[in-house]
C-alpha cells in the first residue's frame, strides 16, 4: 500500500505492508553485526560496493553504456549515455550517494531498465565527489551536464524533451541544477523532475534530528547524515542559501515534480516540506510516500517496490 498524498492514514503503522516489514526486518539483520557506515572511510565504502558488498545489490555493467565527456575547457564531466532509437525524451539521472560515494556507472541495469521501459535516452551525470572535492563541485558538474543536453539534445539524440531525476544526494543535486537553469532563463526543456527521498535543507529537518543519538537501527542514520553533510560543505557556506538547501529557493516556474519517500526514512521531512513549498509557489507536484519503508527501500525488490517504480513510470510518461 503506498498513499499519493499527505494523510495521516500513511503514517499509521497498520498500513505497513508486510513486504516493507519483512524488508525491513532483512536490513536491520544485516546491519546489527556490521560497524557503524559513519566510522568506515568513504573510499572503503565505496571499495565495498565496487566489489558487490554491502547492502545494495552489486549491477553488472551494461553493454549498452558509452562514457563520454562534455563542457568547455576546465569544465569537462563525463556523463554515460543509454542511447535510444528514436526515444520519446530524455532521462538525466544524478546517482546518490551523500556527495561522497556512488558513480555512474553503479546502477547500470537500473538505468537500463529505465530506458527499455520508456522508450528514452539515459543520461547519468560521473559528478566529483567529496571530500577531495566539496561543493560546489558536484553541482558545477551537475549544471555542466544540464546545460551541455539542452543545447545539444536535437541533435544528438533527436529530442529535446528531458527530465531530470535522482536519489537521496541526486535529488538535491537535481533541485539545485534546476535553480541553477531557472537563473540562467534554461527551463524550457526541462518537462518533469523526479525526486527520491531526496535532502533539501542543509540544516537538516525534524525527521533526522530527532533521531540523534538514537539506538534504532536505520539504512541512513543521523551521524552519517552529518557526516556527509559535514564532508560535502566544507568551509564558512552558508546552509540557509538555495544552491545548498534547495528548500529555500524561488520554486515558482518550476516544472511539475514527483517527490518520493518512506515514512520511515530520516529525510521524510524533507519531501513533505520540498513538496509543500513546491506546491506553494504555484509550481505542479505530485507525492509518493511508502508507510514503514527506510531510505533507498526501492534498491531491495518487493511488491511494493514495484507498485512504486510502476507509480514513478506513470509520471514520467504524463508530464511528457
Amino acid at each position: 500500500m503506498i498513499f499519493t498524498s499527505i494523510t495521516p492514514e500513511a503514517f499509521d503503522h497498520k498500513n505497513i505492508p508486510n513486504d516493507i516489514h519483512e524488508m525491513n526486518d532483512h536490513i536491520k539483520n544485516l546491519l546489527v553485526n556490521a560497524p557503524p557506515s559513519h566510522e568506515i572511510p568513504f573510499e572503503v565504502l565505496q571499495d565495498i560496493r565496487r566489489q558487490g558488498g554491502g547492502l545494495l545489490a552489486f549491477q553488472p555493467y551494461s553493454d549498452r553504456a558509452e562514457n563520454r565527456q562534455v563542457g568547455d575547457g576546465d569544465q569537462k564531466v563525463t556523463i554515460r549515455i543509454f542511447n535510444h532509437d528514436s526515444p520519446d525524451f530524455i532521462y538525466m539521472h544524478i546517482h546518490g550517494g551523500g556527495h561522497c560515494i556512488g558513480a555512474a556507472d553503479m546502477q547500470d541495469q537500473s538505468l537500463e531498465k529505465v530506458s527499455n521501459e520508456l522508450n528514452c535516452v539515459v543520461v547519468s551525470v560521473e559528478y566529483r565527489l567529496a571530500p577531495t572535492n566539496p561543493y560546489p563541485a558536484a553541482p558545477d558538474d551537475c549544471e555542466t551536464a544540464a546545460t551541455w543536453l539542452i543545447e545539444n539534445s536535437k541533435k544528438e539524440f533527436n529530442t529535446e524533451k528531458i527530465i531530470i531525476g535522482g536519489e537521496s544526494a541526486g535529488a538535491n543535486l537535481s533541485a539545485v541544477t534546476l535553480l541553477r537553469l531557472k537563473s540562467k532563463g534554461l527551463l524550457y526543456t526541462i518537462k518533469g523532475a523526479n525526486l527520491i527521498y531526496g535532502s533539501y535543507d542543509a540544516r537538516l529537518t525534524p525527521s533526522a534530528i530527532r533521531q540523534e543519538g538514537s539506538d534504532e537501527i536505520f539504512l541512513l542514520s543521523y551521524a552519517m547524515i552529518r557526516k556527509f553533510r559535514d564532508s560535502y560543505f566544507q568551509g564558512d557556506v552558508d546552509k540557509s542559501l538555495p544552491d545548498v538547501s534547495p528548500i529555500q529557493g524561488d520554486l515558482s516556474g518550476m516544472p511539475p515534480a514527483l517527490f518520493t519517500v518512506g515514512t520511515r526514512d530520516l529525510l521524510l521531512d524533507d519531501s513533505l516540506f520540498m513538496f509543500g513549498r513546491w506546491l506553494s509557489y504555484g509550481s505542479n507536484a505530485e507525492i509518493i510516500i511508502v508507510p514503514g519503508a527506510d531510505h533507498a527501500f526501492n534498491a531491495f525488490p518487493s511488491e511494493t517496490t514495484t507498485l512504486v517504480e510502476n507509480k514513478i513510470n506513470e509520471f514520467l510518461q504524463s508530464v511528457l
